[in-house]
């Protein structure tokens, strides 16, 4: 069934007339009829019964009910992109490293509902790389990642730069040289975890192997074990300060090439953002532009 048709049907239906209804639509009669017996033909029924005026049989009153419905949800689509409003039934789908989950984005996102209180979404921590496959395979709308560079093909926003640094138990005795650290374990997430990749990027610059990396999938779980001394591990020095850990760890400074890291706020081209995705990208780009200017 046409849009079309159904709009012909449902002027036909409230005006009781063919000719009055091709009027109101700026057509000839002979294009209302056309429709009209389309949609008999496709539904295999008579809708109206040609009398003066048109009535609605059983099967038209049928119809009327789905039409009024199907041109109803049109208008409300077609006016949702125009107006570009929120669509409060469909959450926006944002993914985030955990260490960002758990210190920045509660902020941001207390912001942003200041402003939208309508906006519902739901949130999934995943390690940089799988983070940047799901906005490519369109399987979340944006996502905060921690990257050297801005990801290809994708929409970049960058948002802040954390300092890494490497962290450890206040009691370790540690010091940033082959020795010292080959006695060590690192515990980290697993691959694709952009930190994990500065541990790597560590371990390579000392010749030291890849197997002294322990992987876990907890943050809570890295930090109480690094906090009891049993590994050292990379995280940016905000989260350390903020972490409940704090107090028993230690804080190593790394030099440049391992500890500047960027946090970027990823998505595919704005050509097919939904009013939602638009909305807070907006509300995230003035934030960072409020904080760069201060």
């Amino acid at each position: 069934m046409q849009l079309k048709s159904l709009e012909v049907f449902l002027a036909v239906v409230e005006h009781a007339s063919f000719s009055t209804a091709a009027q109101v639509l700026h057509t000839v009669q002979s294009n209302i009829t056309s429709h009209i017996k389309k949609l008999e033909s496709e539904l295999g029924c008579e809708l109206l019964s040609r009398q003066n005026p048109i009535r609605v049989t059983s099967a038209g009153t049928q119809l009327l009910h789905y039409a009024e419905q199907i041109v109803q949800l049109h208008h409300q689509a077609k006016s949702h992109f125009v107006s570009q409003n929120l669509c409060e039934d469909l959450p926006l789908r944002i993914g985030s490293m955990e260490t960002t989950a758990a210190f920045r984005l509660p902020s941001i996102f207390h912001d942003v509902l200041q402003r939208f209180p309508q906006l519902k979404f739901n949130l999934q921590t995943l390690p940089t790389r799988y983070l940047i496959d799901a906005v490519q395979n369109h399987e979340l709308d944006c996502a905060f990642i921690a990257n050297t560079q801005e990801v290809p093909q994708v929409f970049n926003l960058p948002v802040w730069q954390e300092r890494l640094v490497l962290v450890a138990a206040k009691h370790v005795k540690i010091s940033l040289t082959a020795e010292d650290l080959y006695q060590q374990r690192f515990i980290a997430f697993r691959q694709g975890c952009s930190y994990r990749r500065s541990i790597e990027t560590l371990l390579q610059r000392l010749a030291l192997p890849a197997s002294l990396i322990v992987e876990m999938g907890s943050l809570d779980g890295i930090m109480g074990c690094v906090s009891l001394g049993m590994g050292l591990s990379i995280f940016p020095e905000a989260y350390i300060r903020h972490t409940r850990y704090f107090n028993n760890l230690q804080i190593i400074p790394l030099d440049a090439e391992i500890s500047v890291s960027n946090t970027y706020l990823i998505a595919a081209q704005p050509a097919t953002w939904s009013n939602n995705l638009r909305l807070f990208m907006n509300c995230i780009e003035q934030k960072t532009s409020q904080r760069s200017a201060a």
